[in-house]
């Protein structure tokens, strides 16, 4: 019977981050992974929560975790940044390096999956790398949203509503900052790329791009007929199992 055991761990910006750590049985505990979420999602997500028990029962050490500004972590959503959520990832890194593990593997999903790649472009020790949806253009996401006049208007004022919620102007100027692109190519570990070619939110174009880019051993699944979110359950399980025996070749 695999443990479920909740975790509280703080960022480098004094916010608390809440996780839900997934134990193997045994305690022989030589790999893990963490579970990014996306911009709208939390630690709860359907396909997190699920792939973090398979892991477990595979033997890995999982962490699920909120990010903060979402979920139970501290901090307002209005606060979300790229490059705050790459500090965050950080924080789950070292608190998954106090546990008996040899190899650390990172998933992310949609805005989660890029901020994996961000990491997995300065952190050499990350061993295997798994994204669903990734944007690799994130800057292109807000010109496919707003207009140039609603973005100078969210420049002018400081904050803009997304979905009925505000996000501030601090997301804008991280898009500018940030290079995914460039951190693509410096990725040499073990990495796989799932998209479904449906995606609206996020071309699938995006994920050719980014398995061009990348330099080490790598794949790509392109799921046929499926949307941003996998809200269809066959591809939700395809997407799943690949996930697991991805990760299980490249830790154990």
């Amino acid at each position: 019977m695999n443990h479920e055991e909740r975790v509280t761990f703080p960022n480098d910006r004094g916010q608390t981050l809440k996780g839900v750590l997934h134990r193997p049985s045994e305690d022989r505990r030589l790999a893990a992974v963490i579970c990014c979420h996306g911009m709208e999602s939390n630690k709860e997500s359907e396909k997190l929560v699920a792939l973090s028990r398979r892991l477990a029962e595979r033997g890995i050490l999982a962490l699920r975790f909120d990010f903060a500004c979402a979920g139970e972590s501290s901090g307002k959503f209005e606060e979300i940044t790229y490059s705050g959520e790459v500090e965050d990832l950080r924080a789950a890194f070292n608190l998954m390096l106090r546990y008996p593990v040899q190899k650390i593997g990172i998933l992310g999903s949609s805005m989660g999956g890029t901020v994996a790649l961000l990491f997995a472009a300065e952190e050499t020790k990350v061993a295997s790398l798994v994204t669903i949806a990734a944007p690799l253009h994130p800057e292109k996401i807000t010109e496919k949203l707003l207009t140039r006049e609603e973005v100078q208007d969210w420049r002018r004022s400081g904050f803009f509503i997304y979905h009925g919620r505000r996000i501030n102007v601090a997301l804008l100027d991280d898009l500018e900052r940030i290079h995914v692109i460039e951190a693509a190519r410096k990725i040499s570990c073990p990495a796989l790329i799932i998209h479904g070619d449906a995606d609206e939110t996020v071309p699938v174009k995006d994920a050719y791009e980014l398995h061009a880019l990348l330099q080490g051993p790598k794949k790509i699944r392109v799921l046929d007929s499926a949307d941003h979110r996998l809200s269809d359950p066959v591809m939700l399980e395809a997407a799943l199992d690949e996930s697991l025996n991805w990760m299980t070749q490249y830790l154990q």
